[in-house]
């Protein structure tokens, strides 16, 4: 053997050693892989492509005092085709039924699902929209479809579940009814009812296992361990939508008018406290106005003269003044250290009683009386207002409630100004929900209630205060209010009605007064039907225009007029309240519609009050409606019925 051929041996056999050597720590490593470290690399590549995810469940509706629905779920599909996992000779079989079905169903042009299935089949596409956002009932149609019948991997239908919130009202209540989210550390947060009450319309979540496909896109894959998920339970407002929407478009059409950066209204049922309506809103670059804010919760600012209801009820609970007491409104000007209390009229009041004080709002009037009252003493003043509960926040159920600032000579920053300017709501703070509430438990006969948002089992009302002042005190204090609506020289006379009584007190109050740029706060709060309250409304409006108007009872008294008529005329309830005391103060004027009227006078009923008319109608055998706003019959209109009669009265 020559010495090439030995040389080719040689490296023959260093290769083929080689080989051997290399296919034993192959054989090594298969086994290792395999066997030793096996368990480690399937976690690790089951970790990668086969997840558990949660399956968010579908969250509670949020429905308003008659059942109507202010935020719900919808659940929607999307459908995909998965077509690597399909068999070929099963595709063909099926596409030419498939794509017919889903024509049927779907609406488009069979060709049109026929050829899209068979492009994502010639690219073994793992993910192939076939159509999104559809309903369960059609869902469950195309689940039995030829091929989709068959499932997620030998039929290779991919179903995504997807789950949005609604909102009916849109941007009424916005901020009311408000939100909830996850920020990145997976905590919950938001506004409104949908964060405060949160946990109950959440549910629980599920947990299905995905496998990873193609693209970062996740299958699900049918497993004995999925956890469906359950979901969240609804809750029942007391928010009454009619309410909500004449208080949205109420306060709208006045912040337009008078161009104001922003304001409230709230409404409250007053032997509950039920909450019925809360509009807040703010106006935006362009001037257009939304729900930036829950200002009446969460905005705590000076009330101005609101305020004189808190001062008035203490001066009389301390018996400091009777409401015929005179006051001295000192040609309408007071000094203390150097800065002035004015009343807005100009040279003052002259001398009036207490009650006149608070018809007119006088400012150095009511200032006057405290100080007179408390100078001495000034803590005494301060700890009447905590024993009403006014330095109390209520505790209501949506998150961000402004605290309540109620100064007292113990505080480091009190001084000679702080007793005088309390006593016409300045230095103290509130907020809208807590000045309403205020006013409602004079209402509700010295009962402070606390606000609620949502109806509880069992639980009518909550009380905060059985008794926020003695029963001499609340009759004096109705008197009050009623005058300064229903009699001349009150503040908010030009809201008078003669359809039925309003309680109330204007407000207006300078903010940013420390500045060349004075503007104003104005407010009207108060309850109607005044002999027989039913609800009571706060109208809150912050800096209007002041060339158009800023006054209490120009920009905010409007709007509660508006509601209040609104509510009255569209609530029987509210009308059936009133009636009778209605026929009581007309019986005098019976005589001005003949008693003896027969069915051919009908005519003489025209121009005449409707509650004037209606028993004698009643007592003719007719069964009475009435259509329209008002009490004076516009018109009629008579029908004959099978059994009975029926009259249609026309109301203006």
């Amino acid at each position: 053997m020559n010495t090439n051929q030995k040389q080719f041996l040689y490296r023959l056999y260093f290769v083929t050693f080689l080989l051997i050597i290399f296919g034993v720590c192959i054989a090594y490593k298969i086994f290792d892989i395999q066997y030793i470290k096996g368990d480690k690399y399937r976690s690790l590549a089951k970790e990668k492509s086969i997840q558990n995810f949660n399956i968010v469940p579908k969250r509670g509706n949020i429905y308003s005092d008659d059942g109507s629905v202010l935020a719900f779920s919808t659940t929607s599909y999307d459908i995909y085709f998965d077509a690597v996992t399909v068999k070929e000779k099963i595709f063909l079989k099926n596409i030419d039924r498939l794509s017919y079905e889903l024509s049927k169903l779907l609406g488009e042009h069979k060709e049109k699902y026929k050829n899209s299935l068979i492009e994502a089949k010639k690219l073994n596409k793992r993910y192939h929209l076939v159509v999104k956002d559809i309903s369960l009932n059609k869902l469950n149609e195309i689940k039995k479809m030829p091929l989709f019948q068959l499932g997620g991997i030998k039929g290779g239908l991919i179903i995504e579940k997807n789950i949005s919130r609604q909102y009916p009202l849109n941007k009424i209540a916005e901020r009311t009814i408000g939100y909830e989210k996850k920020n990145q550390e997976n905590n919950y947060y938001g506004v409104g009812l949908e964060h405060a009450f949160g946990e109950i319309l959440r549910g629980k979540d599920g947990s299905q296992l995905m496998q990873k496909i193609s693209n970062g896109k996740w299958r699900p894959l049918t497993n004995s361990s999925q956890i469906q998920p359950k979901p969240g339970k609804n809750i029942y407002t007391n928010i009454n939508i009619e309410m909500q929407d004449i208080a949205h478009h109420s306060l709208l059409k006045q912040l337009e008018n008078f161009e104001a950066d922003h304001g409230s209204v709230v409404i409250m049922e007053t032997e509950t406290g039920a909450i019925k309506a809360i509009s807040n809103l703010a106006r935006t670059s362009e001037g257009k106005y939304y729900e930036r804010l829950n200002y009446a919760v969460g905005e705590s600012h000076e009330p101005g003269s609101t305020f004189k209801l808190m001062s008035m009820m203490a001066a009389l609970e301390d018996g400091i003044i009777h409401p015929s007491t005179l006051v001295d409104t000192k040609n309408g000007e007071l000094i203390f250290y150097g800065d002035k209390v004015r009343d807005s009229k100009e040279g003052g009041y002259g001398k009036i009683s207490a009650r006149e004080v608070f018809k007119f709002s006088s400012n150095t009037g009511i200032v006057d009386i405290i100080t007179s009252g408390y100078s001495e003493h000034p803590e005494k003043f301060s700890e009447r207002l905590f024993n009403m509960g006014l330095n109390q926040t209520l505790g209501i159920s949506i998150m961000g409630e402004g605290k309540p600032k109620i100064p007292h000579p113990e505080d480091k920053n009190w001084n000679g100004l702080s007793l005088p300017w309390m006593a016409y709501g300045y230095g103290v703070s509130l907020t809208p929900i807590q000045i309403l509430s205020y006013y409602n438990a004079i209402a509700n006969n010295g009962e402070l209630l606390k606000p609620l948002f949502v109806k509880t089992n069992g639980v009518d009302k909550i009380v905060l205060n059985p008794s926020i002042c003695s029963k001499e005190t609340l009759a004096y204090l109705k008197d009050m209010l009623e005058g300064v609506v229903n009699e001349n020289g009150g503040t908010a006379y030009n809201i008078k009605t003669d359809k039925y009584k309003i309680a109330g007190k204007t407000g207006t109050c300078q903010v940013d007064y420390n500045t060349n740029n004075v503007q104003y706060i104005s407010t009207f709060v108060g309850y109607f039907p005044a002999d027989k309250p039913k609800y009571s409304c706060i109208v809150v409006i912050h800096k209007p225009d002041k060339k158009k108007g800023y006054y209490g009872n120009v920009v905010a008294a409007p709007v509660f007029k508006t509601i209040s008529d609104k509510i009255f005329s569209s609530i029987p309830q509210l009308k059936n309240i009133l009636k009778w005391n209605q026929l009581k103060n007309t019986q005098n004027e019976f005589n001005s519609v003949p008693i003896n009227i027969i069915e051919s006078d009908f005519k003489k009923i025209k121009g005449k009050n409707f509650f004037e008319i209606l028993p004698i109608l009643e007592n003719l055998g007719y069964s009475v409606e009435h259509i329209g706003e008002g009490l004076i019959v516009k018109d009629y209109k008579v029908e004959q019925l099978t059994k009975n009669k029926k009259i249609i009265i026309e109301l203006s």
